[in-house]
């Protein structure tokens, strides 16, 4: 809750329900972070407001950390349980996945499979809620997937270099598909002739490797 969305505060009630354990438990275990620098702690009123602190030296490492287990990854994965199996691989991108979000960053998701938008976003219908953000996936069939790799599509030749958060399928699982790809290609290029090299070369180099000047 602090580490995937650092920019909110949190009251203590409000945090009692979402980890659903007890106010004393809770209590208890925000002063130890407090005092470990971090979580800060302000009052608003009559009531105590926590935030994760990003001045600890620990901040970036616990970020990325929630964002990858126990924050958006986990909510996406679970929501697009139901449909994994006509799914190949599904991950996030862009600042979420490289950490540069704000409080007004959208999740980006790539799906690449059997399964069609319409089942994507239906799956995805109550992470938004879940997460605070909104959820924009792109879905591609895997066929297109490799014609757009094939062609050198820059969006998605893109998406293969930058950080990515799996949630369906790994980096081999991508791979595969870019190898794929490449095999393709490898077979549509036509053989070469392995003479066709030197029958090219200019009349006059020819006529050194004879010997004639």
């Amino acid at each position: 809750m602090f580490f995937v969305r650092p920019e909110q505060s949190f009251y203590l009630r409000q945090s009692v329900r979402t980890a659903a354990i007890g106010q004393g438990a809770t209590q208890r275990e925000f002063a130890r972070w407090v005092e470990a620098g971090l979580l800060l702690r302000t009052q608003r009123g009559n009531q105590f407001h926590f935030q994760a602190n990003p001045a600890s030296p620990v901040f970036g490492e616990l970020k990325s950390l929630a964002v990858k287990t126990a924050g958006v990854a986990d909510v996406l994965r679970e929501s697009l349980a139901g449909i994994a199996e006509q799914v190949t691989v599904a991950f996030v991108h862009g600042s979420m996945a490289s950490g540069t979000e704000n409080a007004r960053s959208d999740v980006d998701l790539i799906v690449v499979g059997t399964v069609g938008f319409g089942e994507v976003t239906a799956a995805l219908r109550g992470a938004h809620d879940l997460i605070g953000r909104e959820v924009n996936p792109t879905v591609y069939p895997v066929r297109e997937f490799r014609a757009k790799l094939r062609a050198g599509h820059h969006f998605v030749t893109s998406i293969m270099k930058s950080p990515k958060i799996y949630l369906v399928g790994d980096e081999r699982e991508l791979k595969r598909l870019g190898e794929k790809r490449m095999a393709r290609r490898a077979q549509d290029e036509p053989a070469r002739d392995p003479g066709s090299a030197r029958r090219r070369r200019p009349r006059s180099a020819r006529l050194r490797d004879k010997g004639v000047k």
